[in-house]
């Protein structure tokens, strides 16, 4: 095994993450992979009758009963700016929560999620997308008429953001917490499933001495999101280290196995097995690295969710955040009162938060969202979604 064979991965993964690199070829299959979701989902909604929208609002008296109130935070995209392509992302994410919550009402209900759609955007009338489908989910809007908005691009989006987190508080005044996601965030099958453990296991209850015990709520958020080029060994987060070794380990491990036995089975002299054990150790430690910790990781979606890891938060990102309601109460005042500008941007507002309230914040990993948004809001043009 040469050593270009194995950091050929990482060196894959270091051109699918640049910044500055969507070729002909990246751009074709997202845009394909796209279009097949929007098929998927227009299929979807055409099957579903006009009572679909009364199982989102149902409620329940029934005590132990965790209420999240589920917000998705969407503007309209393009709008033939850059091309004629009309991505869709807010009919493919409320297609992929409305079917997994289908489903999730059937088998649960301990766990009961009240959906809607914040509309932002400053035309909501022309928004025909997010009109359509407010018929199967209930769609409150932060402006009545046509806007235009003289504030910074980032300070529009803070205040969008703070509008969308209020608003879900008043509406949805019977839930304990609420999960803010980002119209470009596509969930993944097993999101409810691993919501319910995180809530019940590290937030509603915390495991000491062997048992569960009740604990109120003193976190500012949960991340279920992070760009996964973030995500690798090389960082400052403490856990990442230990990961990196205790992978090491374990394939070293195996890989000494294999030549014990080899050596049993064919006579082969064992005298060198320190030196082979500290060969095995380095082979071991590059493999772990070029093949990455994103990667890796996904093993733990096997046992899902039980061996996800649920880790400090690192700075950066805001597609998909769990707030407990006490702490979203603190996220609408802080946010209020920060300016953002170019440069600084919500989440950047919400690290200074963290600090300033003491306050620590999770991430659930490994990602229980997609970032889909080829095409930027904020930046006017098409961007690589596995970087941003």
């Amino acid at each position: 095994m040469t050593l270009l064979t194995v950091l050929t991965p990482n060196l894959l993964r270091l051109v699918l993450y640049s910044r500055q690199n969507i070729t002909d070829v990246l751009l074709h299959s997202m845009k394909t992979a796209n279009d097949d979701r929007i098929t998927q989902a227009e299929k979807y909604f055409s099957l579903l009758n006009d009572n679909a929208m009364g199982l989102e609002i149902k409620e329940t008296t029934n005590g132990g009963i965790i209420i999240v109130a589920l917000t998705i935070i969407t503007v309209s995209r393009n709008r033939h700016q850059i091309d004629d392509c009309e991505p869709q992302y807010l009919t493919q994410t409320v297609w992929k929560f409305h079917s997994l919550l289908e489903k999730w009402r059937r088998l649960n209900s301990s766990l009961q999620i009240r959906m809607s759609i914040c509309n932002v955007d400053g035309d909501v009338s022309s928004y025909d997308e997010a009109n359509a489908l407010s018929k199967f989910v209930p769609m409150f809007s932060r402006f009545n008429q046509s806007h235009v908005s003289l504030v910074h691009v980032l300070e529009k989006e803070k205040q969008d953001y703070v509008f969308c987190l209020n608003s879900s508080l008043n509406i949805h005044q019977e839930a304990g917490y609420v999960f803010l996601v980002e119209d470009d965030a596509l969930p993944g099958d097993s999101l409810f499933e691993v919501l319910q453990h995180i809530l019940q296991r590290h937030i509603q209850r915390s495991y000491y001495r062997g048992e569960f015990r009740p604990k109120s709520s003193d976190i500012a958020y949960v991340k279920f999101f992070h760009p996964e080029w973030l995500l690798d060994f090389a960082s400052f987060q403490p856990e990442r280290i230990p990961e990196l070794v205790a992978y090491t380990v374990i394939l070293s491990t195996v890989l000494m196995a294999a030549v014990y036995i080899v050596s049993c089975r064919f006579s082969l002299p064992t005298s060198s097995m320190d030196l082979l054990w500290r060969k095995a150790f380095m082979i071991s430690m590059v493999v772990v690295l070029a093949c990455g910790r994103s990667r890796i990781s996904e093993w733990r979606r096997f046992a899902s969710p039980h061996l996800y890891s649920y880790t400090p938060s690192p700075s950066c990102c805001t597609q998909a955040l769990l707030f407990p309601r006490a702490s979203a109460l603190l996220a609408v005042n802080y946010l209020s009162n920060v300016a953002c500008e170019q440069n600084f941007g919500k989440d950047s507002a919400l690290d200074n938060m963290l600090n300033d309230l003491q306050l620590p914040a999770y991430l659930v990993q490994p990602n229980t969202f997609t970032h889909i948004g080829l095409y930027s809001t904020l930046r006017n043009h098409i961007v690589n979604p596995l970087v941003l």
